[in-house]
């Protein structure tokens, strides 16, 4: 079972990357402490946080403290530390609401996509959530090829 996140206000960088990855993360800027312990309680979430702040969070079972605030280095350091797979959940979650993404109809997504797109790409994902529609599209391999150059890997 993949570990769930809650990300405090100084990781948002952080937490598009994992989603990106397929980690359910939660994030807002206006989550307070006390709100980012209610919800790592009740679901079981890892707390991400930066420098000595961990404190706050007292009685929460998994605080990472991280270390940098270069977020390319902050994912290595998660990564590595819970041994996070990084290939099985990719472009499973939308980057800006943490909802899963679905396959959806190419004529579904007539009327919301440049007429370019349409005519060049043939798969089509949306968010449950907010209804962000994806397809892979050149920056695509931009992505994969920064994930490589973070975390080292091959790519895919």
């Amino acid at each position: 079972m993949f570990p769930c996140f809650v990300a405090d206000r100084m990781l948002g960088r952080l937490a598009r990357m994992l989603r990106l990855l397929g980690y359910d993360t939660v994030y807002s800027s206006k989550l307070s402490p006390v709100q980012i312990t209610e919800l790592a309680q009740r679901e079981n979430r890892v707390v991400l946080t930066r420098g000595d702040i961990s404190r706050r969070f007292v009685g929460i079972e998994q605080v990472m403290s991280l270390k940098s605030e270069n977020p390319p280095e902050q994912l290595r350091e998660v990564v590595a530390r819970l041994r996070l797979d990084t290939r099985t959940g990719l472009w499973t979650r939308c980057t800006l609401c943490n909802n899963a993404i679905v396959p959806i109809e190419k004529a579904a997504v007539e009327a919301l996509v440049k007429p370019k797109v349409l005519q060049i790409y043939s798969e089509f994902f949306r968010c449950a959530g907010c209804g962000h529609i994806y397809w892979r599209g050149s920056h695509v391999e931009r992505i994969l090829k920064n994930l490589t150059a973070v975390l080292g890997q091959s790519e895919k």
